[in-house]
């Protein structure tokens, strides 16, 4: 806000001065007040700009460490996602061993259960007894071979036995590892929550670090342009201290270009040969006295190669300014009037002496056959028919059926 006084105040001082200035006559004067006045603008602009491209390199720096958390944020997310899938995994895993363990558990118990009671047994079963059983004339295979089933249902007790401590000392220690495992994911998570705690924080610093950046910018960048239409208004009021001699030297100089046009256009008007008029008497007297037919620039000569197939025209060809009027080079008679394949609406005429005269690509025609024609006089009006893509007229002149060279007939 004060700057701004401030300059307004320069600019009214300045115009102050060139009131007097211009009450005094001094234009030098006026002009080192306004170029100081621009200098000084000129550093501000010049700071400014500094402290804007500074603030711009910082925001995008922001930005790009932005992004970086952003990307990190998500690494973090799709790494809490595997540790818990990997937590339920394992969790899964350890309830199913915790089942296994408390089916061996069992299995031991019932084993352990089954063991005493034929312990129990073949205790009740011992020598006494299998004595007792030899004087009731008992069959002694059946007493032996029962002794003998005892002896394998216990030995097989006790193996199943052991092979259950066995498997329940595994799964214990397997219990014991998927505990570990599932503690190390548990820390894990909370690393990553406490990191992914974190990376939140500096991405909610940096976003307001952003805003804060890009509001400053935004002032910078008012201001600046303000100094710029302050500095472009004085560098146009410093322009015109030099217009009214830059526009009388640009006068001048137009009016001396326009001198020395007039004299070029004059010296060609001399020098320019001028038509010859016709003489009395038929066509062969006219050679090198006839007008060419349309005011147009010729583009194509006879004997010229023609692009499209590399013979050479027979003829001449001009370029018109829209459709034009086309004149009969000679006086004679209309041969023919209409449309022909390649020449569009094509007139000829036929001036005597063997000669005659083809205009072709025409817009319209003005005659018809058997019509009389005078030197001069209007027989149609150029255009872009038979093919052409902007108006033009093509022009020939056959002695009997031989095209010849209109050069040498029209000047």
């Amino acid at each position: 806000m004060f700057r701004s006084f401030q300059f307004k105040l320069t600019l009214i001082s300045l115009f102050i001065v060139l009131g007097d200035v211009v009450a005094n006559g001094s234009a030098q004067e006026k002009s080192q007040e306004y170029e100081k006045s621009l200098s000084e603008i000129g550093d501000k602009i010049n700071k400014i700009s500094r402290d804007l491209n500074a603030n711009k390199t910082l925001v995008a720096t922001e930005r790009d460490e932005l992004l970086k958390a952003e990307k990190a944020i998500y690494k973090i997310s799709q790494s809490l996602l595997e540790i818990e899938y990997d937590l339920a995994k394992n969790q899964h895993e350890l309830d199913a061993l915790s089942l296994q363990i408390r089916k061996v558990e069992q299995s031991q118990v019932e084993n352990k259960n089954a063991l005493k009671s034929l312990i129990k047994a073949r205790y009740l079963q011992g020598k006494p007894d299998l004595i007792k059983k030899l004087l009731n004339q008992e069959n002694p295979y059946a007493v032996g071979r029962l002794a003998n089933y005892h002896n394998y249902f216990s030995n097989a007790l006790t193996k199943r036995f052991s092979v259950l401590a066995e498997r329940a000392n595994e799964l214990q220690v397997l219990k014991q590892e998927q505990s570990k495992t599932i503690q190390s994911l548990t820390e894990q998570r909370v690393n990553q929550k406490k990191l992914e705690e974190d990376y939140n924080q500096s991405k909610s610093l940096r976003a307001k670090k952003i805003n804060e950046l890009d509001k400053k910018i935004a002032s910078n960048a008012q201001t600046l342009k303000k100094l710029e239409s302050d500095r472009s208004r004085l560098t146009s009021l410093l322009k015109q201290l030099k217009k009214q001699a830059e526009e009388l030297k640009r006068l001048d100089e137009l009016r001396q270009k326009r001198e020395a046009e007039q004299r070029q256009k004059e010296a060609e008007t001399v020098n320019k040969p001028q038509p010859r008029k016709l003489v009395k008497g038929g066509f062969l007297k006219q050679k090198g006295r006839l007008q060419y037919p349309v005011n147009g620039k010729q583009i194509r000569k006879f004997g010229s190669r023609l692009p499209e197939s590399g013979m050479r025209s027979e003829g001449s060809f001009f370029t018109t300014e829209g459709s034009v009027s086309v004149k009969s080079i000679f006086r004679g008679r209309v041969l023919f009037a209409d449309f022909l394949k390649g020449y569009g609406l094509l007139i000829i005429v036929d001036h005597g002496d063997d000669h005659i005269s083809l205009y072709g690509h025409n817009d319209r025609l003005l005659k018809k056959v058997g019509d009389n024609v005078k030197s001069n006089e209007v027989i149609a009006k150029s255009g872009v028919t038979g093919g052409l893509k902007s108006h033009g007229l093509y022009f020939e002149i056959r002695n009997n059926a031989t095209p010849v060279d209109t050069a040498k007939w029209c000047n």
